[in-house]
């Protein structure tokens, strides 16, 4: 039972990371971006790769590659398209992560590359007649970590009250001096260190990357904004951390039927948005950013 709580945290918390990632960028700038799934794949692959070297030697150079690769995303296509009608921004979103795993089957081949990251965290640990795994207790602790530290960005510092106003308003943000280019760069950088914890939490559990490695991760990661609240961080982080726990107790009590897992997440999910089709934590109606 402790093990099954555990396993549901983990993924949960991991979930809700992907989540918070997608939604900084989605707050300030609407837009979808499908391309998140290749900075969790780039991070995954960076670790891969590097894992000769001491593991948070490993991780610091993943949170660099995956950063700086969504400041290029931003800067060298979606800043050259903002103003551009939403569903432009989404196709070329959706574009751009067709042409990146493109790339990271060019580079690194179609096959799985793998490799032992962090064998250690494959042990167990034994607590009052209870076996733990190391990887879920690590992961649960981490995840809660970084969305304490998270919360205490949005709500104290003047970039996270930025980020929030902007959320909320973009257009008014912009009027009252908040620096538009500044803060949409900071949401990507932001996004990106968010997508490399999501990166090394995965491939930690599953060592073997291949260039769709993100893809699901993302997609249900977007499910979560949706039910959370599309237009509030918060939502966004509690949508994702909804999703892994329901995701994670199926696969537990489903057993051999756990092929059906998706399929009654998203029954859970319909039930919910028919009951708060804004999101659990809406209010109100949408603004439309311009």
């Amino acid at each position: 039972m402790i093990q099954t709580i555990l396993n549901a945290l983990s993924l949960g918390g991991t979930y809700a990371l992907a989540s918070l990632g997608l939604g900084l960028v989605f707050g300030v700038m609407r837009l979808v971006n499908f391309a998140y799934s290749e900075l969790i794949t780039i991070a995954a692959y960076t670790l891969v790769m590097t894992n000769q070297l001491p593991i948070m030697v490993s991780f610091l150079f993943s949170v660099v590659v995956t950063s700086l690769a969504a400041v290029l995303m931003e800067l060298l296509i979606y800043r050259r398209l903002r103003g551009a009608a939403p569903a432009i921004m989404l196709v070329a979103s959706f574009g751009l992560s067709k042409l990146l795993q493109q790339v990271y089957e060019l580079c690194f081949g179609a096959l799985p590359r793998s490799a032992s990251i962090a064998p250690w965290m494959s042990g167990e640990l034994k607590f009052a007649g209870v076996s733990i795994t190391n990887a879920s207790l690590i992961t649960a602790i981490l995840t809660i970590v970084l969305l304490l530290a998270m919360r205490y960005l949005l709500n104290k510092t003047s970039f996270g009250i930025q980020l929030k106003a902007a959320s909320a308003d973009f257009r008014t943000a912009r009027l009252l001096g908040v620096r538009a280019n500044h803060l949409i760069s900071l949401a990507f950088v932001m996004s990106g260190v968010l997508a490399a914890f999501v990166g090394a939490i995965l491939v930690v559990g599953n060592p073997q990357v291949e260039p769709m490695f993100g893809m699901n991760m993302t997609i249900l990661a977007l499910v979560g904004i949706v039910i959370g609240g599309i237009s509030s961080l918060p939502g966004s982080a509690l949508g994702g951390f909804i999703v892994g726990v329901i995701l994670s107790l199926l696969n537990t009590w489903l057993g051999n039927g756990r092929v059906y897992s998706y399929s009654w997440l998203f029954a859970a999910v319909f039930i919910i948005l028919l009951v708060r089709p804004g999101g659990l934590l809406s209010k109100g109606q949408e603004m439309e950013r311009v």
